[in-house]
C-alpha cells in the first residue's frame, strides 16, 4: 500500500499478515459474515477479534462490489487494514492483497470459522517460516472450522496463474488447485482436541448460526479452540443443532468449476 508522509511516498510493507476473507454475497446463507451472534456482536467481529489473538496484522479481504462496503466500517472499528478485490475469485484478491501490502507469508482465515484456533494458525506461520515448504494446510481429520492454511507469496502467485480470469469462482476449489501446481505442501500436526470430532465449527446455514449463537452464549468470543472443544464435547446437544448439516457441506466441497 502507498502512503503519503509530508508530501513523501511510503510503501506500507507487512511481511506477515492474517488475511481475513469476507463478503456479503454467500449463496447458502445471505449476510452470514455480519449475522448477530451475541448481544450486538457480529460473526466477523468473532473473527477479526480471533484473528488479532494470532499475532500479526489483520487485513479484512473483501471485495468491490457495493454489497460488500458495510465493512469498511467494520475495519475502521476493529482498527484494522481493509483491502477490496475480486467478489467471486477469492485466489485473485489474495494474490491482490499479497501485492499490495508486499506480503512474504499468511495465515489464510475464512469469516465463517469463526471459532477458528489461533493457536494452530500461529503454529503453522512458525512451521512455514522455518521450512522450505510453499503452504502448510490442515489434515483431513481436523474439525471442520478449525484451521485453513498459512501459505507464502511463491504460493499464491503459482495459484493464481491458474485462476487470472476475474470471473472464475474459485470459493471451493483450493485442492483441486493444488493438484495442478507443485507446491511444497506439508499438514500440520495437530493434537488430539483437534480431530477425529463430530464437531461442526463453520458458518454455512441457518443450523450453524444457532449453534454458534448458542456457544458463544456461554464462552468468551475468544475462547482458544481447545476451550472451545472441550465446551462442545461436553455439551452434545449443542453439537447437535448442526453436526447433521456436515454432510451436505462435504458435497459441497467436492463442487468446482475448475476442471
Amino acid at each position: 500500500m502507498i502512503l503519503l508522509f509530508n508530501g513523501e511516498v511510503k510503501i506500507m510493507k507487512i511481511k506477515e499478515a492474517s488475511i481475513v476473507t469476507a463478503r456479503t454475497s454467500s449463496r447458502r446463507l445471505p449476510n452470514k459474515t455480519i449475522m448477530e451472534i451475541k448481544n450486538k456482536v457480529k460473526s466477523i467481529d468473532i473473527v477479526i477479534e480471533r484473528a488479532k489473538k494470532i499475532g500479526y496484522p489483520v487485513i479484512l479481504a473483501t471485495s468491490i462490489d457495493p454489497s460488500d462496503d458495510v465493512f469498511v466500517e467494520i475495519a475502521k472499528q476493529h482498527n484494522i487494514e481493509i483491502f477490496r478485490g475480486s467478489l467471486i475469485n477469492k485466489i485473485k484478491r489474495w494474490y491482490d492483497c499479497f501485492k499490495e501490502y508486499q506480503i512474504e507469508y499468511a495465515c489464510i482465515v475464512e469469516a465463517d470459522d469463526i471459532a477458528f484456533d489461533y493457536d494452530l494458525y500461529h503454529h503453522g506461520m512458525m512451521e512455514l517460516e522455518k521450512s522450505e515448504f510453499d503452504m502448510i494446510m490442515h489434515p483431513d481429520n481436523i474439525v471442520t472450522g478449525l484451521y485453513l492454511l498459512n501459505l507464502t507469496k511463491n504460493a499464491i502467485e503459482k495459484l493464481f496463474a491458474l485462476v487470472p480470469n476475474e470471473k472464475i469462482n474459485t470459493d471451493v476449489v483450493i485442492t483441486k488447485l493444488l493438484q495442478k501446481t507443485k507446491l511444497n505442501v506439508s499438514y500440520l500436526e495437530v493434537e488430539p482436541y483437534a480431530k477425529d470430532k463430530k464437531i461442526r465449527l463453520t458458518l454455512d446455514y441457518i443450523e450453524d448460526l444457532k449453534f454458534f449463537q448458542e456457544l458463544y452464549k456461554n464462552i468468551d468470543i475468544v475462547s482458544s479452540g481447545k476451550t472451545i472443544i472441550d465446551f462442545c464435547e461436553n455439551n452434545k446437544s449443542l453439537v447437535e443443532i448442526n453436526f447433521h448439516r456436515h454432510k451436505d457441506f462435504i458435497e459441497n466441497q467436492k463442487k468446482s468449476v475448475i476442471k
